[in-house]
């Protein structure tokens, strides 16, 4: 589906599911369907399934917005306690934004869905409200509090789990698997155009992991990567599969520059509380050290389009008649830009709740592949040979525009492991967004609304 039809049966108020590959352009839809709806007077509320993919977005959780918080399960006292910290908020939003639904689980959907009946006093699905989910099940898979598949925590959450499997669904599965999912008529908006600069091989290889098909031609493609090493004086992302390997790197590459350390420091405002949580998941470092020569990634889009989330650089030097001194970065792409401090907030609707101000820059040696998620990486080196978790391995190699930015170490069969479920699930999504597709032609996008397709 191309983007301009997604936005119209988004503009329709269609419940919808917004996917595709990397680089089909699911966050520039999300981010035009806000836009125009806010300037509609509609009240949007943003959230994402984890604490750093909602920094990229400037939204809250999902489990802060509806309340439901670490819980497992929705008790009745679990409501009372929610109703005088959540009604207003919920009652007063027209649209719920969800993005990176991949890492998001069958029951806290349908917790959410439950909740927002409830303080809404509505009986149809999430109480009314238009609901809009964005991500990819190719990449990282649900995020479970407390439980696991086959763990039952509690006697009320034995039960409750009980009635997934009756129903033949997986509580712990992906949000298709929820009750409300075969309630609230999702339209499915796959994204197929590229907005990807590559020459087709990488391409290649990720839809080969999507469709289940790997064949020998994309295994040699990328072992042709294996010891390929960047130019001295480019940067590349080093990506890592836990935190330890990466903060290690970047300390020791940045205890190697000679030049002298300058420190920025963020600044919060906002609830103490609130100011934790985006400590845990602002990817800026609250103590930011930099050096003249540091290898250095972005961490926003420039509203000017000089760099974006992800892109890499040098320090060349810090702006001496700023009042901060500044760090002056010379990007890859040829823009020079003294970076100055910017804003993360978390936001419930249009209200700011907490921000932290900070210069939007890290260490670019080595990140984690967790948090690379939602990046586009110009250069990258990784080792996917222990890669522990179904998406991991595709999230990594996604994260880089072409072949010729990807740099291995090594490889093993396991970077190719998806979830089976998502190369199931795939071709009815596909098979659906060709249905929202041909009824947008027929009967345009007023018909979404009384109108059902039935998916799955």
């Amino acid at each position: 589906m191309q983007q301009d039809h997604a936005l119209e049966i988004l503009n329709s108020g269609a419940n919808v599911f917004v996917t595709g590959a990397p680089g089909a352009g699911k966050t520039y839809v999300l981010n035009k369907f806000i836009g125009a709806a806010r300037q509609r007077g509609r009240s949007v509320a943003v959230t994402a399934s984890t604490g750093i993919a909602s920094t990229h977005i400037n939204g809250q959780t999902i489990h802060s917005w509806s309340g439901v918080g670490v819980a497992t399960a929705l008790t009745d006292e679990l409501l009372k306690r929610i109703r005088p910290r959540r009604k207003k908020a919920i009652t007063n939003t027209d649209v719920l934004v969800i993005d990176e639904v991949s890492m998001m689980s069958a029951w806290l959907l349908d917790m959410v869905d439950h909740v927002c009946r409830n303080l809404r006093n509505n009986p149809t699905p999430f109480g009314g409200l238009q609901v809009v989910l964005s991500g990819d099940f190719f990449q990282l898979p649900p995020v479970t509090r407390g439980s696991r598949a086959g763990t039952l925590v509690d006697p009320l959450t034995e039960q409750l789990r009980r009635t997934y499997f009756d129903a033949g669904k997986n509580p712990d599965g992906f949000v298709t698997q929820s009750f409300a999912w075969d309630q609230m008529n999702v339209q499915v908006c796959y994204l197929t155009e590229q907005h990807r600069q590559d020459d087709g091989q990488l391409l290649t290889v990720l839809t080969d992991i999507r469709e289940g098909g790997v064949t020998q031609e994309d295994h040699n493609v990328l072992r042709e990567r294996i010891g390929v090493r960047p130019k001295d004086d480019l940067v590349a992302v080093h990506l890592f599969p836990v935190n330890r390997q990466a903060d290690t790197l970047n300390d020791a590459k940045l205890a190697d520059l000679s030049e002298s350390e300058h420190a920025f420091d963020a600044t919060f405002a906002g609830p103490g509380p609130l100011i934790d949580r985006l400590r845990k998941n602002v990817l800026a470092p609250e103590h930011l050290v930099l050096k003249k020569g540091a290898a250095v990634m972005a961490l926003r889009n420039d509203q000017e389009h000089q760099f974006v989330n992800g892109s890499l650089g040098k320090v060349t030097g810090f702006a001496k008649e700023s009042k901060g001194g500044w760090p002056i970065v010379e990007f890859d792409n040829g823009h020079t830009v003294i970076m100055k401090p910017a804003d993360w907030q978390m936001m419930d609707g249009e209200t700011v709740l907490a921000s932290v101000s900070q210069v939007p820059l890290r260490c670019a040696w080595a990140i984690t592949i967790h948090k690379s998620q939602g990046m586009t990486l110009d250069r990258a080196v990784m080792n996917l040979r222990r890669t522990f978790a179904p998406g991991m391995g595709y999230v990594a190699l996604s994260r880089v525009e072409a072949l010729d930015g990807l740099y291995l170490d090594d490889i093993s069969e396991n970077a190719f492991l998806v979830s089976p479920e998502a190369v199931s699930l795939d071709a009815d999504l596909r098979a659906g967004s060709k249905a929202a597709d041909a009824q947008l032609a027929d009967k345009g996008s007023e018909s979404f609304s009384t109108e059902e397709i039935s998916l799955f």
